[in-house]
């Protein structure tokens, strides 16, 4: 008997994390996929957070790590019975980071979602999605920011 196959299914909390999240499930659920939901609690962003002082870094960090399994509870509420689901959480660089998940539970693809910044605001912020699109060695779906709910 073979595996199921995974989903992996990156996300941040934000309105386009959820929508991708919401086309992941519909494929899981025709494919009979698990999804893997995963959350990178970002360690420049703890620096940034603490100005750059580092007895406030752990402070951050641990404020970041909370919030980071908020997100991945509630994203995993959003699934719900509908089809078998796993989690991680993991700190780092997001894409490294994905990547590497990716490359752990080997997927049969990713589903992330996009802001579609562009130029200047991208250049500045960068872009996940793009990242994660270069770097992987699986097919991976980006779902634009829509504007209304799928």
């Amino acid at each position: 008997m073979s595996e199921r196959p995974r989903i992996l299914v990156p996300v941040d909390g934000s309105h386009t994390s959820l929508r991708a999240l919401d086309v992941a499930i519909e494929f899981a659920a025709k494919l009979q996929a698990e999804l893997v939901i995963c959350h990178v609690v970002e360690l420049a962003k703890a620096a940034t957070l603490s100005g750059g002082q580092a007895e406030l870094v752990a402070g951050c960090l641990e404020e970041l790590q909370t919030e980071g399994k908020a997100i991945v509870e509630e994203a995993t509420a959003r699934v719900g019975d509908r089809v078998a689901v796993s989690s991680r959480i993991a700190e780092g660089e997001s894409v490294d980071q994905i990547e590497r998940i990716a490359d752990e539970i080997a997927p049969a693809f990713i589903v992330i979602g996009t802001h579609g910044r562009t130029g200047l605001t991208r250049l500045v912020m960068g872009s996940v999605a793009e990242g994660v699109v270069r770097g992987a060695r699986v097919p991976v779906m980006v779902v634009p920011q829509g504007r209304r709910s799928l």
